[in-house]
């Protein structure tokens, strides 16, 4: 049998645990065009739970746009084209959007790998600055025309494009604010800049959209939904050893389903699954990501790599306490501050109740084990 679990990716079907109560939400949410900002770590399942619970809305199509890492005004311009090109139904669809969009110079080509419709437009139109209202004004009638959610995925990420991103965010705030009809859901897993956006009175889309918090998965379904795969995959689980499996992983539910797919790998059918495995299933997933790891720790200078061996070993402490610097051996606080800034800058960690954790907590025990 094929691996039960799935992590990585948007994750659907019988691979998808059910968060009933917030599907039923956000279905609520969209059918009265309500804007919302959705919060949630990253591999929470943010993007698998909407595209879940809005996928199958009667009445409206889904137009799923990833802004992630995007850089420039092209890129954001090409990101709405790929959304379009994904959305079911498609060929009046397309057909209507490549009208929308004819100033950028749409081509309209297949995917090589799956048959899928690609559209392409050409990077020197769409980095000049009337692209942005080309992009939001084609969102705009195919969504009066056909009835759309507008999903924007990480869209934090539109900080970080050159060309003026809060004058990019003023353009789209004063085309969206008029589409009371049309429901915008905004993505987003680094949380303060998300802040910036939605919660600093001087953003343009301050208080724009209600805030809405994707948290873990309650952990007693969680672990029924756990043991059933393990045990559609010929596995036993018990419950008390998945409620640890979650624990560890601080219930980000990609995390989780990405140790469970090793627990899997590192087992066979008929047999049980528990803590004696854990170490084989950590070298199954240190063999798939070491090299990213080695990759960043080879970025560090020997003071920062210095600082992030001692998080590894004392996830809770407080990184300004004298003892945590003497553990480290940073004398200067000032240092220290430009250290973490730089980990979670380049989201290494990130602030959670007062802690900086690995966003990556495997990246932790590879640390924890290699370089302790």
């Amino acid at each position: 049998m094929n691996n039960p679990f799935r992590y990585g990716s948007v994750v659907e079907g019988d691979f998808f645990c059910p968060r009933k109560d917030l599907e039923r939400q956000l279905v609520g949410y969209a059918k009265s065009g309500q804007n919302l900002v959705i919060y949630g770590e990253r591999r929470m399942g943010k993007t698998s739970l909407v595209r879940k619970a809005i996928g199958g809305l009667a009445g409206s199509k889904l137009l799923y746009i990833d802004l992630y890492y995007i850089r420039s005004l092209a890129d954001f311009c090409q990101r709405v084209l790929n959304g379009v090109a994904d959305v079911k139904d498609k060929e009046p669809f397309l057909k209507r959007a490549m009208e929308l969009v004819s100033r950028l110079r749409p081509t309209l080509g297949i995917d090589a790998k799956d048959g899928t419709p690609v559209i392409s437009i050409d990077e020197r139109l769409a980095d000049q600055p009337e692209s942005l209202r080309v992009a939001m004004g084609a969102i705009e009638k195919l969504a009066r025309e056909n009835g759309l959610c507008v999903i924007f995925d990480e869209f934090q990420d539109i900080l970080k494009i050159q060309e003026n991103p809060w004058g990019i965010l003023a353009e789209m705030r004063s085309m969206i604010q008029f589409q009371s009809d049309t429901p915008y859901f905004y993505l987003g897993s680094v949380r303060n800049d998300m802040l910036k956006i939605f919660s600093d009175p001087d953003s343009p889309f301050f208080k724009s959209a209600l805030p809405f918090e994707v948290g873990p998965i309650d952990k007693v379904e969680f672990v029924k939904f756990l043991q059933r795969r393990f045990r559609d995959g010929g596995r036993l689980a018990a419950p008390e050893f998945l409620s640890k499996v979650i624990d560890f992983a601080d219930g980000v539910s990609g995390d989780v389903q990405e140790l469970c797919d090793a627990l899997w790998e590192r087992t066979v059918a008929g047999s049980g699954v528990g803590e004696a495995d854990l170490p084989a299933a950590f070298d199954c997933i240190f063999a798939r990501e070491s090299a990213g790891f080695e990759v960043t720790i080879d970025r560090l200078t020997p003071k920062q790599l210095r600082v992030l061996r001692a998080l590894a070993a004392n996830p809770e402490a407080k990184v300004f306490s004298s003892d945590f610097m003497e553990e480290a051996r940073m004398t200067n606080s000032g240092a220290m501050k430009k250290t973490i800034d730089r980990f979670v800058a380049d989201r290494i960690v990130f602030l959670r109740k007062g802690s900086y954790r690995f966003f990556n907590p495997f990246f932790k025990v590879w640390i924890q084990e290699r370089l302790g």
